[in-house]
């Protein structure tokens, strides 16, 4: 049991780790549209990669942290009908929709995206919209790695909720 709390707290670390050295990708979010603003509106002059720089970092901080969010339990959910059940109920519904929503769609996500990812970085992959056409390998890679750790932490939590349902006993 405690090798299995040791694998379920690193992948935890993993997910905060990850989150939290990306979430300073907001800041250069906020300061990149801030530019294009000014550039836009006061001096008429629009920048060719805003856009592109937009997503891309947008993207970054949505998937990477992703795996944090639903360690925390940030993920929408019915609190007002959930929390009145007990903790047992409340694993037996995550253990259901784990099984049947969660894991085979992250798992086909993961799947698809693989190769999508393999192919990119092989054929150094450039986008087409916009003037600018930046690489999109690296996006593509972050997508990735996003989509692998929800489903490592997606993992985890339920090794903790099945835990609960079946010894009735706290999440390790």
């Amino acid at each position: 049991m405690n090798t299995l709390k040791s694998v379920l707290n690193v992948i935890d670390r993993c997910s905060e780790i990850i989150a939290k050295t990306f979430a300073w990708a907001m800041v250069a979010l906020v300061l990149t549209m801030s530019y294009e603003v000014v550039s836009r509106y006061v001096f008429g002059s629009p920048t060719l990669w805003s856009y592109d720089i937009s997503y891309f970092l947008g993207s970054l901080t949505l998937m990477l942290g992703m795996a944090y969010t639903l360690k925390i339990k940030g993920h929408v959910s019915i609190d007002i009908i959930y929390n009145r059940f007990s903790p047992r109920v409340q694993a037996l519904l995550y253990v259901i929709f784990a099984l049947f929503l969660f894991f085979p769609l992250w798992t086909l996500m993961v799947k698809a995206m693989v190769p999508h990812m393999l192919f990119s970085w092989a054929n150094q992959e450039k986008s087409w919209v916009g003037t600018w056409q930046p690489i999109v390998y690296p996006f593509k890679t972050w997508i990735t790695v996003g989509a692998v750790m929800l489903l490592l932490q997606g993992i985890a939590e339920f090794i903790r909720d099945l835990y609960v349902l079946v010894t009735g006993g706290e999440r390790p």
